[in-house]
């Protein structure tokens, strides 16, 4: 009986499903998405700090090597050719412009003088005689006693006659050049830092001494090619070496136009002040060169650079989104960099730690309250 009663429920349940009924078991499914109330605020878009970009003149210092020289090194050689008899200076001496150094023999040069002071007087005599005979042939001539080819010849014996008096006066004044020139004098006050040769050897070309400027020394620096601003006339030079107690101030004079090859450095000299102690020539020096741009340029903060990657960008305010920016930078100072290109005057900028977390095309609200210089920003 009680098998025939759950036979029967069976059955009656299965009917009911071959009917079309729907079962109550219902597969497990994801939730729905909520759906935001109408109304509700659109994310928050994140405030930045922003300044413009300015005008302004920028200086920065940057320190090379170089070596202190005299401004005049001059290799002392005699101008005539002949034997040393004399050598006055040592190697540390000094001497003042125009004080002799040493002596060529002047025997030879005295002996020349006379001769040419010999040819001289002959010359005159000669043309005492040919003015003579030339006025005496007018004479004749004008009495019809003499042809004018014969008074044309006295002219001319004449006029020869000048001129090998004209010769013999400039030989007689090489001479008298030659014999001052063996006593060779200093061309500057200086110091003797060479010596070639002594008394007894014979002087041609050759330097005797090496005589240096040494109340005019000057610092010569190399600076590198690469600094982002040239060394310019004028610009501030602090020297420093250890011989000094103090850095020693200077400005440089001039700069070199050229650049060499091997270093990618050019020269440029600064002049010391008269008076420093403890610097030679050839003292090594270390130089703080203050540099400066040419004049007005764009300028931004440094926390308005974000280095990526190895570029250097900035982030520009277009509206309510950023710009990234890539940029050239120039010279700067402890606070801002110039922009040589990327950004020009009158842009704005976001600045301080918001820059480096925004990417380009992120909606801001730019805030012109005040300007950050926190350094470069690194994400």
């Amino acid at each position: 009986m009680r098998r025939a009663a759950l036979a029967t429920a069976a059955a009656a349940l299965l009917g009911l499903a071959g009917c079309g009924g729907e079962t109550a078991v219902v597969p497990d499914s994801p939730p729905a998405e909520a759906t935001p109330p109408v109304g509700a605020a659109p994310a928050a878009v994140e405030e930045v700090p922003v300044v413009p970009v300015a005008a302004e003149t920028l200086t920065a210092s940057f320190t090379a090597t170089g070596s202190v020289m005299a401004r005049r090194t001059t290799a002392v050689a005699p101008e005539v050719p002949g034997r040393i008899v004399e050598i006055r200076v040592d190697v540390g001496d000094r001497v003042t412009g125009g004080e002799v150094l040493f002596r060529i023999d002047p025997a030879p040069f005295e002996l020349a003088l006379a001769e040419a002071e010999a040819a001289l007087e002959l010359a005159r005599a000669e043309l005492d005689d040919a003015e003579q005979e030339a006025v005496r042939v007018e004479h004749l001539l004008a009495r019809h006693a003499a042809s004018e080819r014969r008074a044309e010849r006295a002219r001319t014996a004449a006029a020869v006659a000048r001129a090998r008096v004209a010769q013999m006066q400039a030989r007689v004044a090489r001479a008298r050049h030659d014999l001052a020139r063996t006593a060779v004098r200093a061309p500057f006050a200086g110091s003797v830092v060479g010596r070639f040769a002594d008394e007894g050897a014979m002087a041609g070309g050759e330097p005797v001494l090496l005589l240096q400027e040494t109340e005019a020394l000057e610092a010569v620096v190399a600076i590198p090619e690469a600094w982002p601003a040239p060394a310019r006339v004028g610009d501030e030079v602090l020297l420093r070496a250890a011989s000094l107690d103090a850095p020693v101030p200077a400005r440089i004079a001039r700069v070199s136009d050229r650049v060499d090859e091997a270093t990618r450095t050019y020269e440029v000299r600064a002049p010391l002040p008269p008076g420093v102690e403890g610097l030679r020539a050839g003292s090594y020096v270390e130089a703080e060169v203050r540099v400066h741009t040419a004049g007005p340029v764009p300028v931004v903060p440094r926390s308005a650079l974000v280095v990526r990657e190895g570029r250097t960008t900035a982030f520009r305010v277009e509206g309510d989104r950023v710009a990234a920016v890539p940029v050239r930078t120039g010279l700067g100072d402890a606070t801002h960099v110039s922009i040589r290109s990327g950004l020009e005057v009158g842009d704005e900028v976001v600045v301080g730690e918001a820059a480096g977390r925004l990417r380009d095309g992120d909606a801001v609200r730019p805030s012109r309250t005040r300007a950050h210089t926190a350094g470069v920003a690194t994400p």
